[in-house]
């Protein structure tokens, strides 16, 4: 459905509802064990799929041959790829090798199945090697977020074949899942013009998710500056198994690697440390073969007493919603499957990240930390448009965050690090349409106040012309184009210049 039609907001909220309905029937028939136990499996190749170009090789041509390997002729490539397979074999395991040609096999069937039934969009994901990991990487979430539903959706007796999982599970996600997202931000969208009374635009668009499709968050942990205190934590560093891209010691090293890089907001003394002790005992006590996680509600209830975790903490364990866009915006690393849980290292490491920022959302210095940082990131943005940013934070005691010139014009930005969880936005339309309007009537608020004072930038920089814009953190609905969404900064030049002429 093309979502650029104008939806009465009956319509989406039908559509929403048709789709849901669709998932769960497309996953009815299944047993719910196969269904998870195969679905975590095939998840795990493509994780390593998408973190495969973070493998240093120093060898250019056997990348490029690599990444260019066409997935939809693989039948025709043989010979190629089983000396891709042995490159493979020389840096990981057997079992890494063979969960990567088991991927590329299910992915060549699946994309000229979609090819077959004239979705050549889809199939193009599939093209080569390298769109299939941009492809998968773009439907990361939808992916967890069905593994998710599963449990509770997959109440049949037919068992799940390794080797047809992509055939089962992607078309859902294709045609269900990723439209249904679409309808629910349309939905979004829509109620959010409606409360701030503009005029309905279908084809606006919630810039969601950042570069690599990952989720905006105050400050990353790889925007954080390295301490001596924290390059002291992280001399307590793991080895890890050089045949594995993701190990129970990796997990751990990404534990102590948040620790460091939190130093300062003392991650380790605070609500974090819970959390952090039970994954660790989760992936020493509880591991299989160095990933998978097997655990009885006894024994989880039985630890998490002995870690002293908080109710929200053993909440957010597990998910248990039986409604598709709740389970896309969950972080919860345990899925129950009978009588026990499963999880994955991927999936703890996951989770422990999200509830890292949880904590640290909280605490009044990291958030003025993170201000400062993402100010840093707004300037090194315009300096690689043309922009020359001024050495400007406070002119007569009135403070500045960035400051500036192009073409003899002063750019004024004021940067907000405002900030909401995602899964209040996927899954409630309502209450992100009145969060939307009290951060746009915000920005206005501070467009005027700037307009106001623009009289001493003009003195400072001894320069007439003055632009006033507020970069937003957070994404908002709009249609003041003097608001804009940090994740599309990098194409503020051709803002400025539509601004400029205006």
């Amino acid at each position: 459905m093309d979502m650029t039609v104008v939806l009465s907001r009956k319509e989406l909220e039908g559509r929403i509802f048709e789709l849901q309905g669709r998932v769960g029937a497309a996953l009815a028939p299944y047993d719910a064990h196969t269904a998870v136990c195969f679905w975590l499996d095939t998840l795990r190749g493509i994780e390593e799929l998408i973190n495969l170009p973070s493998v240093e090789w120093d060898d250019d041509p056997f990348e490029q041959e690599l990444f260019g390997f066409p997935v939809m002729q693989y039948p025709q490539h043989i010979p190629k790829f089983m000396a891709v397979r042995e490159r493979l074999l020389g840096r990981f395991s057997e079992q890494f090798a063979n969960r990567f040609c088991n991927l590329v096999a299910q992915g060549h069937i699946i994309a000229n199945t979609f090819a077959a039934h004239g979705h050549f969009e889809a199939a193009a994901g599939f093209q080569t090697l390298g769109s299939m990991i941009g492809y998968f990487q773009s439907r990361r979430r939808h992916f967890v977020g069905l593994l998710h539903l599963m449990p509770g959706a997959c109440q049949g007796a037919k068992s799940v074949v390794h080797i047809d999982t992509l055939n089962i599970f992607l078309p859902i996600v294709e045609f269900d899942a990723v439209p249904m997202m679409g309808a629910q931000y349309a939905l979004i969208v829509k109620l959010a013009q409606e409360r701030l009374g503009i005029v309905e635009d279908a084809s606006a668009e919630l810039a969601m998710l950042d570069g690599f499709f990952l989720e905006p968050e105050r400050a990353s942990i790889v925007e954080m500056p390295s301490s001596e205190e924290g390059l002291a934590i992280l001399k307590a560093r793991e080895i890890v198994p050089p045949d594995m891209l993701f190990s129970a010691a990796e997990l751990r090293n990404d534990i102590l690697f948040m620790e460091a890089s939190y130093a300062e907001f003392d991650l380790r003394g605070g609500d974090f440390a819970p959390a952090a002790s039970l994954v660790r005992r989760l992936s020493k006590e509880h591991i299989d073969r160095d990933f998978w996680i097997y655990i009885t509600p006894t024994e989880l209830a039985r630890l998490a007493a002995q870690e002293h975790a908080s109710p929200a903490l053993v909440g957010a364990l597990t998910c248990g919603s039986n409604r598709y866009m709740q389970c896309l915006s969950s972080y919860a690393p345990l899925i129950l499957v009978g009588d026990r849980y499963l999880s994955t290292v991927t999936l703890l490491s996951r989770f422990i990240y999200s509830w890292r920022a949880r904590i640290l959302d909280r605490n009044k210095r990291f958030q003025i930390r993170a201000g400062f940082i993402f100010e840093d990131q707004v300037k090194l943005s315009l300096e690689k448009q043309g922009f020359v940013v001024q050495d400007i934070v406070r002119i007569n005691r009135q403070e500045f965050d960035v400051v500036a010139l192009r073409d003899d014009i002063i750019w004024n930005l004021q940067c907000k690090n405002n900030f909401v969880e995602l899964a209040k936005v996927d899954s409630d339309a309502v209450a992100f349409a009145r969060y939307n309007r009290g951060l746009v009537r915000s920005y206005e608020r501070a467009l005027v106040k700037e307009r106001n004072r623009e009289h001493l930038l003009k003195m400072k920089l001894a320069t007439e012309a003055v632009q006033h814009v507020v970069v937003s953190r957070f994404p908002v609905v709009t249609d003041n184009q003097r608001i804009i969404v940090f994740s599309r900064i990098d194409e503020f030049a051709a803002r400025a210049d539509d601004l400029s002429t205006s």
